[in-house]
């Protein structure tokens, strides 16, 4: 018995740790990679959706509507929407798709509007296809795949789902609320061309919008320089020359390998221009990465643009010029264009660009404004609704004033918000701009506070005639009198369509501010590669054309700003002697060190070397060149002040140092050397090193001798001294002898082994060179676990399991008789078998243990769906040594046990998880003044239900800590849900958490379409003696049905109700709960409530349900239940405790007796049950008395 009370006790002490090893999989708008063995399955869970009630041609029909979701309906069909991803695949290959219909339900009576046309403005009949007279649903594949897509070097495939069915003559809609896809391997295509290294600018993208990319091994990836072509007329004149060549020296400074070309027979012709352009993507060893323009497409100093071919139109664009590989419009770079007329618009373009990267204007903090303009009188609603959720973006970037303009006067509005300074300027509306024109933008007086302009919408970016409201932007002002944009993003055309625009402009924000895409370049085509995805189908080419049509008036390279440059500070020595082959830099701020600063060293392209700083803000950049001269230092990250310096390299007269060309290593067993003979290092050898040295200077050396230092603990030095002797100016002497080292047993592949000569002569000069060996070795790390006798490579709780670990090796050296071994700091695993075997994992290859399992067993006190942590450790006969971090599940939860927790460790329990002790009971606290509470009245929350949302900040009475930041205020919406710190969202729609489609920071207590007109009321309330502060939604009802809801949602102060994490609980209490906002044909969006809560980015939080779907582990909820978020685990209660104060003794037995007498009606049968057989009876007493007495633990 004591034994038994300490374990649960330990396990109520350590099992917050589970809390951090959960980590949340990787989620694209709904999909989720699904990686079991060999298979290529996507999991999909349907988000928010609506049946809208309109009248079409006097005829009364539903409408669907799903947020971020396209179709791939064509006119006549039903519409339906459908929401796709893309998962990378390996070239060369094609592809089905199965599908397995996990879950669904049925809506009878449902008459789906037809989709009309996808032509903007129709006028015409709607007319029902041939799909309305079939007795059969549509669409009949709910899935598809596309073929092969190449973007820069990754293939993928584009997998969309329509998760609908429809059966127009029954009228039944079939929503398909979860779906597995599995991609199959059909055949082989032609191979595509893939570079042979990767560019770190598609990254973001990558990782945005390919929902297995995080899952893909990258360790092993090469990445290119950072590469930028410029086209430029071939009649600029010197002057013009000089300016542009100010902008290639700039970006080649931070580290760019810059190219241009002005050839007239490539520059004048575009089908030229692209074959050099592609030539320049498959041949050059740094192919270009951004292409940007310099010049107009009409006038003096031209390039020609393209026009497309989908439409009427025939719109302007550079797109092509983008689209190098594959069958696809998906890019392959970046594009920009720096149009000019005038040798002052050049000026003044460049002098801009310029200004805005390498020296912005400090004197206040424009860096975090932004201006957003939304016209819905020709457009509709949906231009307000794009800047609301760009305005939800900025807010989550961190940005301090957001000024909105939604009615006129329009121009003059618009024209002072770019006035006032800010880093983003938005517009949705219509053709002419509302009545801003290019005169508008001539009369800003912004100076060098210069915003990203977007202007997507007809008519802004038509360049290709005459100048276009986009080319305005840039041109504005002068080089010193900056006016206007730094860039602009305008639309060709009078033919634009709004929810296309919308999509681009969307997604250019979103990129820009949430995926961490950092040129303007980029961003752009981010929101051209939302069209695809909310489109896949390409209906009538809009995705093809809407690409085409948006273009970047600007450098496709510009690094924008979204908050006040950080100020940086640069360690490094400011004189080098000649031959000097290496530079230490060493990168700070005021917090301490920078990681992944970008580092340039130039010295007319003598010496052109860059690199990341590692976690200690250190680099060390090789010097290739023994010329003097002086050498640019630049240091740039994001949102960073740029760090501009430099360092001389001098002669001091005698110059020693190392002559790379000749360096030798010997391994061949002759002399002092010890190895394989193979003239390579590899750990356990004994190298001597040849290496000869060279007097860059202009004296003669004598008495020169080299020694030889490690800082590594690979190296041993054995012979450290070689006598060069006398080196006169200019000449290479050999090493007489070689120095000699030993490395360690199983040096890793690529180990550095931080060798340097030390070079002294009799002069009193000194010198050091840097020595670079490459080490072959083993590279070994986990890539998955196959749980013995589980599909789903679960383990489970109160069971011994066996699994095997596959091991990959990216070494160069074949690894034999490896052994591994598991250690695991959970408490609730006990490792029975802890040792695994492989015989060899093959340079390249990968390698399971075989039937050498290992062996635990779990806890079943576990959290069923905590991921547990296993450190594996492996080491071969060759003395190599690494480990891997292996996840496993435990468990897959049930209704009776916590949901979570989530990436940062918030759980909840509901009053129904009554098995352990975290679980809440419903207390009712009444605050509303009008049935005797003390609560305050928060009259000033007004909501009729209709469009009337309404919002209220308060002051808490304590710090609130929620996801790790603090907070003193709490934004009250009346639609049901607070969100910590000012919130100016009145979000009424639901959507699932965590996502964008409410505020930030949310938590979600009962979000639906509420109102607080009949007698509804919000109340708050501070009880100081329980260090609780109440907010309760009083009467409310909802707005489809006019139901009842009264709910509360408590803070406990985190200094009383403490946490491992020391972020705040949180409870929710439910005293009338009418959950009935059901998806139906009305005008409302239904889809229920959204219960749950989500962290200031909005990729973090619990969903407990939404649209009536319930997390596996959470019970349904009704009158007079409770929930707690907490980041505290829970001990399991001991069945036979039923007094519940964790201790089974004589007083539970007193209970249990009363129980069965009839005098106890208070029992909790779950632990009365003592033997499990669903009764509790005299046979419990019998059982409970054995425990307390000590015959059994069970």
């Amino acid at each position: 018995m004591i034994k038994l009370h300490f374990q649960l006790v330990f396990i109520a002490a350590v099992s917050l740790g589970l809390a951090a090893e959960n980590p949340n999989p990787v989620t694209l708008g709904g999909f989720q990679a699904v990686s079991l063995n060999s298979s290529m399955k996507i999991q999909y869970e349907i988000s928010e959706f609506e049946l809208q009630q309109v009248d079409q041609d006097g005829k009364s029909y539903v409408k669907l509507n799903m947020e971020n979701a396209g179709s791939i309906s064509d006119p006549g069909d039903p519409y339906l929407p459908t929401v796709s991803t893309y998962y990378a695949v390996e070239p060369g290959k094609s592809f089905s798709v199965v599908v397995n219909i996990q879950e669904k339900e049925i809506i009878p009576n449902v008459d789906i509007l037809p989709f009309e046309s996808w032509e903007p403005n129709f006028t015409g009949k709607l007319v029902k296809g041939d799909s309305y007279v079939r007795n059969a649903l549509y669409p009949e594949n709910i899935a598809t795949v596309s073929d092969p897509i190449v973007m820069r070097g990754l293939t993928m495939v584009q997998v969309s789902v329509t998760p609908f069915q429809y059966n127009p003559v029954t009228e039944e809609l079939t929503v398909i609320q979860s779906v597995e896809v599995e991609l199959v391997e059909e055949g082989v295509v032609e191979m595509p061309f893939i570079p042979a290294k990767r560019s770190r600018a598609f990254e973001p993208l990558y990782e945005s919008l390919v929902v297995n990319y995080a899952s893909l091994s990258r360790d092993e990836i090469e990445y290119q320089q950072p590469a930028i072509l410029y086209v430029l007329p071939s009649n600029l004149t010197t002057t013009m020359m000089n300016q542009v060549e100010e902008l290639m020296d700039w970006k080649h400074r931070v580290g760019y390998e810059v190219n241009y070309v002005n050839s007239s027979n490539v520059v004048n012709n575009r089908n030229n221009l692209k074959n050099y352009i592609d030539n320049a993507y498959e041949n050059w060893d740094n192919p270009p990465v951004h292409v940007t323009i310099i010049g107009d497409a009409e006038g003096s100093y031209d390039i020609p643009t393209w026009t497309d071919s989908w439409s009427s139109y025939n719109g302007d664009g550079d797109h092509p010029y983008s689209t190098l590989e594959g069958n696809d419009q998906f890019p392959d770079l970046f594009l920009g264009r720096l149009s000019f007329d005038t040798s002052s618009d050049l000026q003044t373009i460049i002098g801009k660009t310029l200004n805005y990267e390498s020296s912005p204007y400090l004197g206040e903090n424009w860096f975090q404004r932004a201006c957003l303009v939304g016209d819905p009188s020709s457009s509709g609603i949906s231009c307000i609704i794009t800047n609301e959720h760009i305005h939800e973006l900025l807010d989550i970037a961190g940005f301090e004033e957001v000024n909105t303009v939604y009615n006129s006067p329009w121009a003059s509005q618009m024209q002072a918000g770019i006035t006032a300074g800010v880093s983003f300027f938005n517009y949705r509306g219509y053709w002419g701009v509302s009545g801003f024109s290019s005169s508008n933008v001539n009369n800003t007086s912004n100076g060098f506070m210069l915003p990203v302009a977007t202007v997507i919408t007809c008519g802004t970016g038509s360049f290709g005639s005459e100048e276009a409201l986009s080319e305005s932007f840039i041109r504005a002002g002068t080089a010193s009198n900056p006016k206007g944009s730094v860039a602009c993003i305008g639309t060709a055309t009078l033919g634009t369509h709004t929810m296309f625009n919308n999509i681009v402009d969307m997604g250019f924000y979103y990129g820009a501010l949430v995926e961490g895409i950092e040129s303007a370049g980029a961003a752009l085509m981010y929101g051209k590669m939302m069209l695809y995805k909310s489109y896949p189908s390409n209906p009538s080419n809009y995705c093809h054309i809407f690409s085409h049509w948006n273009n970047l008036m600007g450098e496709s390279s510009l690094s924008m700003w979204s908050a006040y440059p950080e100020q940086i500070t640069v360690d490094h020595p400011y004189a080098l002697s000649k031959g000097t082959n290496y530079i230490d830099i060493t990168v700070a701020k005021a917090s301490g060190a920078l990681e992944e600063a970008w580092v340039t060293i130039l010295m007319d392209d003598e010496i052109f070397e860059s690199g990341y700083t590692n976690a200690n803000g250190f680099i060390r950049l090789p010097i290739p060149s023994s010329q003097t001269g002086v050498a640019l230092v630049t240091v740039t990250k994001k949102n960073h002040y740029p760090y501009q310096s430099s360092f001389q390299i001098y002669d001091p007269g005698v110059s020693v140092n190392v002559s790379e060309s000749t360096l030798t290593i010997d391994d061949d067993n002759f002399g002092e050397s010890v190895g394989d003979g193979n003239g390579t290092a590899n750990g356990g050898e004994t190298l001597e090193i040849s290496i000869s040295a060279t007097n860059f200077g202009s004296e003669d050396a004598e008495n020169v001798y080299g020694v030889i230092a490690s800082e590594s603990g690979y190296v041993t030095i054995q012979s450290a001294t070689v006598n060069y002797g006398a080196i006169p100016s200019g000449n290479t002497v050999g090493a007489p002898i070689p120095y000699v080292i030993t490395l360690a047993e199983g040096l890793p592949e690529g180990a550095n082994l931080d060798l340097i000569i030390y070079f002294n002569n009799n002069g009193g000069s000194t010198s050091s060179g840097m020595l670079n060996v490459s080490v072959s070795g083993n590279n070994l790390f986990a890539t998955s676990v196959d749980v013995i006798g589980s599909s789903s490579d679960i383990l489970t709780p109160g069971e011994s399991s066996h699994f095997k670990i596959e091991l990959n090796n990216s070494g160069a050296v074949n690894a034999s008789a490896v052994t591994g071994t598991i250690t695991c700091a959970s408490p609730f695993i006990e490792i029975i078998d802890n040792t695994g075997t492989w015989s060899s994992v093959m340079s390249d290859g990968s390698s399971m243990n075989g039937s050498d399992y290992f062996e635990v067993f779990v806890s079943e006190e576990t959290l069923p769906g905590a991921i547990v942590h296993f450190i594996l450790n492996v080491e071969t006969a060759q003395g190599y040594e690494s480990n891997s971090i292996v996840e496993v599940q435990i468990g897959e939860p049930t209704i009776n046990d916590p949901v979570g927790p989530d990436a940062h460790g918030y759980y909840i329990y509901d009053s129904g998880d009554i098995g352990y002790t975290l679980a809440p009971t419903y207390n009712w606290v009444e605050i509303d003044n009008r049935y005797g509470g003390i609560g305050s009245h928060l009259s000033s929350l007004n909501d009729s239900g209709n469009n009337n949302d309404d919002v209220e900040t308060v002051d808490l009475p304590f710090t609130f800590k929620f996801y790790g930041q603090e907070y003193d205020q709490i934004s009250i919406c009346s639609n049901g849900w607070a969100a910590m710190g000012e919130s100016t969202l009145q979000s009424f729609r639901n959507y699932q958490i965590p996502g964008v489609g409410g505020p930030s920071k949310m938590i979600a207590v009962f979000w639906d379409d509420l109102k607080v007109s009949s007698q509804g009321r919000v109340y708050t309330w501070y009880d100081e003696e329980e260090k609780r502060f109440y907010i309760q939604w009083s009467r409310v009802r909802t707005y489809q049905n006019n139901s009842t809801e009264t709910f509360q949602l408590i803070l406990l102060d985190p200094d009383y109700y403490t946490t491992p994490t020391g972020d705040g609980e949180f409870m929710m209490q439910y005293m009338d709960f009418n959950n009935t906002s059901y998806t139906s044909g009305s005008t409302n969006h239904g889809n229920y409530c959204t219960i749950g809560t989500e962290d200031h980015t909005m990729t973090m939080g619990l969903q407990y349900t939404f649209n009536n779907l319930y997390h596996p582990a959470a019970m349904e909820l009704s009158d007079g239940t409770s929930l707690l978020f907490t980041t505290r685990g829970s001990n399991i209660r001991l069945k036979g405790d039923l007094n519940y104060d964790e201790k089974v003794d004589i007083y539970d037995i007193l209970l249990l007796v009363d129980y069965n007498l009839g005098y106890e009606d208070h029992v909790n049968p779950f632990f009365g049950d003592i033997n499990s057989d669903g009764l509790v009876n005299v046979m419990d007493m019998v059982a409970l008395i054995r425990i307390v007495l000590g015959y059994t633990n069970s």
